[in-house]
């Protein structure tokens, strides 16, 4: 067939020796199967072409009329005279494979996150801070508070953890001060701080607006003059955050303790409680407080092999000023570790931890205790560990002299709501070593070195009658040095429906942060969270703060720089 027009390109169904060939109305070549593939001139996009039927597609012919307006007769033409397809530019095919990889690239490079999301605060210069707390978000604003030493700032980000603004402090006395606790609330954020004036210890407390505004302030107690034994306060809070306790027990032979609330600005009670030296002597194992001013301090006594019958628990229950206290018998076995937390729908004392049937180096199994409101006896129960539960924790098999868990620390007790509760123990080692250097010499010519471990997590779950109902072995391997492991040890995250511990795979400046969740029946799943491989990045999960179920944030110090990373799930 020849062509209708000048210049119109012929179809020859046999094969022509010489692969392309350059005409006036474009670039054409063609191939064995008699189909002519067409490219116009200064074709500079990408195009669809002419189907099997003849007939060109609406899209193909949009963007050919718009970049060629000049041809679009002859292209009306070819498509009504021929059966023909416009095949892409041999240029911009070789390219598809590259744009591909680029933006493959692209997508890998990005750090991953496990089903969510993360933001990063610009960096903050840490120079000549004390010290620092988070406040949480108030409203629309994520709070911060930074001890200055001679100032203190409060500054807030936006949702995209972009600083909005900063205000000083200035009604607070910027000398004689020492900040003791700084408490976030619903709507309002408060600032617990004691200063000294001519020998005489004030405890106040600064209430703030979700603006830094002062809105209201209270003297909580003025300690008198004491040359040899000045206060050292300690402050409990509550679970709601609305009161806390201030206990000073600079004296050995009393305790001083005041309690606050804060939405009615006013002195719940303020008690002196004489102690004697077993006090002292023995291990105060808890100090909690309810959210209606319930007070609790647990102390144990006797925990020794030659006096193991007379092993007891003693609680100090101080409510309203009034006292009273609790003794619960534990004969049988030694206490390695123990917390108790309070159980505020029951208003009943609940407590927990490991024990030891020879020495308390080693653990052999979990015991429970409640301790009811309303003077009813004492509940306490033990159960040892399996064999398999060891053999997981020791990575051994377990022999009949070698039966326990060495190191097992209590980090955490999670109350439920059916009266058990889930102990979250981590194994926990500290070693101090000694080598040799050329600076820092002590007596012996050594430098002291500390190495943190911070290995596997070990969750018991209890029933309310303190049987177990399952346990958990969450693997993770953490080693530090000469850092108080402060990057170390994990996170928790509480849902309805799942539990969700962060932490950090290694402790070093760039790695890789995990996550495990846990599902009410002890089943658990590990993810990949994020990589802070080029970001600048060393997250301290253990000092993070959960703003909600679906929101935690968290504090990165990287070469005396903070930033605060907001994690979404």
């Amino acid at each position: 067939m020849k062509s209708g027009a000048s210049g119109t390109p012929r179809v020859n169904p046999t094969p022509d020796p010489s692969p392309e060939r350059e005409g006036r109305r474009g670039k054409y070549r063609r191939v064995h199967n008699g189909t002519l593939y067409v490219t116009p001139p200064n074709w500079g996009g990408a195009g669809g072409g002419v189907d099997t039927h003849g007939q060109m597609s609406n899209d193909s012919f949009v963007l050919r009329y718009r970049r060629f307006g000049k041809n679009t007769d002859f292209w009306e033409k070819l498509a009504q005279r021929t059966s023909m397809r416009i095949e892409r530019p041999l240029f911009f095919r070789s390219l598809f494979p590259l744009f591909c990889t680029f933006f493959a690239g692209i997508w890998c490079s990005m750090p991953a996150f496990g089903q969510g999301n993360y933001l990063v605060s610009e960096a903050i210069t840490l120079r000549n801070d004390f010290g620092y707390e988070l406040i949480g978000r108030l409203k629309d604003r994520i709070l911060l508070f930074r001890d200055k030493y001679d100032e203190f700032e409060i500054q807030a980000f936006d949702n995209s953890m972009r600083l909005s603004w900063s205000r000083n402090l200035d009604d607070i006395e910027k000398s004689g001060v020492q900040i003791l606790a700084v408490i976030g609330g619903e709507n309002n954020f408060s600032v617990v701080f004691k200063y000294r004036r001519r020998g005489i210890t004030t405890l106040r407390v600064h209430k703030y607006d979700p603006g830094a505004n002062l809105v209201d302030s209270a003297t909580v107690k003025q300690y008198s003059e004491r040359l040899f034994s000045p206060p050292v306060l300690d402050v409990i809070r509550s679970e709601d955050r609305n009161c806390f306790v201030v206990t000073n027990i600079a004296e050995r032979a009393r305790m001083e303790t005041v309690c606050f609330r804060l939405d009615k600005m006013q002195v719940l009670w303020e008690k002196t409680v004489p102690l004697d030296d077993v006090y002292h002597d023995s291990n105060i194992r808890s100090s909690v407080l309810g959210n209606e001013g319930d007070f609790f301090v647990v102390t144990e006594l006797n925990n020794r092999r030659n006096r193991l019958e007379e092993h007891e628990f003693e609680v100090l229950h101080i409510r309203g000023g009034a006292e009273r206290r609790v003794r619960v018998p534990v004969p049988g076995f030694l206490t390695v570790d123990a917390q108790f937390e309070y159980d505020n729908r029951a208003q009943t004392l609940v407590g927990a931890g490991f024990f030891s049937d020879r020495n308390r180096d080693r653990s052999n199994g979990v015991f429970f205790v409640r301790v009811p409101g309303d003077g009813r006896e004492p509940v306490l129960r033990h159960e040892s560990f399996t064999d398999k539960v060891v053999s997981i924790l020791r990575r051994k098999d377990v022999e009949a002299d070698t039966k326990g868990i060495d190191n097992v620390n209590i980090q955490q007790i999670i109350l439920r709501q059916d009266g058990g509760a889930l102990i979250v123990a981590e194994l926990y080692n500290e070693i101090q070593r000694g080598t040799a250097t050329g600076r820092g010499f002590w007596r012996d010519g050594m430098r002291l070195v500390m190495d943190y471990f911070y290995d596997d997590l070990l969750l018991v779950s209890l029933n309310p009658d303190g049987t177990p109902l399952w346990t958990t072995v969450l693997h993770k391997k953490q080693y530090s040095q000469d850092d108080d492991a402060t990057f170390s040890s994990y996170c928790l995250m509480l849902a309805p429906n799942m539990l969700r511990f962060l932490f950090n795979d290694e402790i070093k400046y760039e790695n890789t942060c995990s996550e495990y969740l846990v599902t009410p029946t002890g089943d658990f799943d590990r993810n990949s969270v994020m990589n802070t491989f080029g970001q600048s990045l060393r997250l301290r999960f253990r000092d993070a703060m959960q703003l909600n179920a679906n929101e935690c944030l968290v504090p990165s110090e990287f070469r005396n720089r903070l930033r605060l990373v907001l994690l979404k799930f």
